[in-house]
């Protein structure tokens, strides 16, 4: 393999494919990252089994091949690279790069060992635009679940897709997020998918402006593959069900606060302060026009807000965990944003206060014990 190609555009492709490169691995070919020229191109893959990214990059190839180099040395290498010609050559056993008066050797293991690309039949493939997809993911994925404890279906996300809709849907048993998107094109049949959450998180990294192509690739392989500009990304699937969020949401509210999202927001991240780390518990009591929000420590002393918002139905005070409500209303766009009630034991729906926006972002929180 001998290609030369811009040493700032290689550093960018080995970076962003060494970010899935698990440095406790025991399998060292694991440890490095696969490149590969051909038809004018540079590929740069990394995997760790479970998630595996691919950039590409323009290059003059005088040598088709592949070989396999050090993630950490590689990327650290190209890091301090000013931007110039970087020329490459690699072997099973050696890779030797010069940039300007650099020029520095090191270890290769053969790439006929690095484990190849998701194979099967395709199960079913969707197009959505990039922007709208990354809005959706971005949208979802923070309410997954963060413990291996609680399994790995709610660390995952759930990818619904049916006729021109996909829906997407988080949660970790005390929150939950769901966004709906338009495809590009209908499916052939409806699909449920669980993603894994880091999987996703790539993709709004990787996707480029444009469209993402995505496959489900079948059999041993269970991988949902997403193509976008340059960059692939294959998530193993999760196996197992999805647990019926729907029956979380409640179906009927009798009780509404419309309020400004920045003035909450803003209160909440206040109150929060004094909330503490623990339970990070703020009360918020809804009478009249105001909405007074309070929080209480042993340590730390007392917070106490109010703003004014339009309510609807009987008074109400209710206790939630101030970081995962500020975490919500972060992902909310729009000046005003609803929040709905049933009761102080009952789930609370927040969403955007436009009603187009309302049914494509919802999220449902649990609330605390007072």
């Amino acid at each position: 393999m001998k290609f030369t190609c811009n040493a700032k555009d290689m550093a960018a492709a080995v970076t962003t494919a060494s970010k899935v490169v698990n440095v406790h691995t025991t399998v060292p070919i694991l440890n490095n990252v696969l490149v590969a020229a051909r038809n004018g191109r540079v590929s740069v893959r990394a995997t760790d089994l479970e998630l595996t990214l691919e950039n590409a990059i323009g290059a003059e190839v005088q040598e088709e091949g592949s070989c396999t180099v050090p993630a950490r040395l590689f990327s650290g290498y190209l890091a301090n690279l000013p931007a110039a010609k970087l020329q490459m050559q690699g072997t099973a056993s050696r890779a030797t790069l010069k940039c300007e008066r650099s020029n520095y050797e090191f270890f290769t293991l053969p790439a006929e060992e690095y484990p190849p690309l998701p194979e099967g039949s395709s199960s079913g493939q969707f197009r959505v635009a990039a922007k709208t997809f990354r809005d959706a993911a971005n949208g979802v994925t923070f309410a997954a679940s963060s413990e291996e404890a609680r399994g790995a279906v709610l660390m995952g996300t759930l990818l619904e897709l049916d006729g021109t809709q996909a829906t997407l849907v988080a949660t970790d048993g005390y929150r939950l997020a769901r966004y709906r998107l338009e495809l590009a094109e209908p499916v052939s049949a409806p699909m449920k998918l669980v993603v894994p959450a880091r999987g996703l998180g790539e993709v709004v990294r990787a996707a480029s402006d444009g469209q993402i192509e995505a496959t489900v690739v079948g059999g041993q392989a269970n991988q949902l593959v997403f193509n976008t500009g340059d960059a692939k990304v294959s998530a193993r699937l999760v196996d197992g069900q999805y647990p019926n969020y729907q029956q979380v949401i409640p179906k009927e509210f009798d009780k509404k606060v419309v309020a400004s999202t920045a003035q909450l927001l803003a209160a909440l991240r206040r109150a929060g302060v004094v909330a503490g780390d623990r339970a990070s518990m703020v009360k918020l009591a809804m009478d009249g026009t105001s909405l007074v929000i309070t929080a209480s420590s042993d340590t730390a002393g007392n917070a106490y807000e109010e703003i004014d918002v339009e309510r609807s139905g009987d008074p109400l005070t209710i206790a939630f965990n101030a970081k995962f409500l500020v975490e919500i209303l972060n992902h909310i766009e729009f000046e005003t944003v609803t929040l709905e009630f049933v009761g102080a034991l009952n789930p609370a729906a927040i969403h955007p206060s436009d009603a187009k926006a309302a049914e494509r972002q919802l999220y449902i929180l649990m609330p605390l014990r007072q």
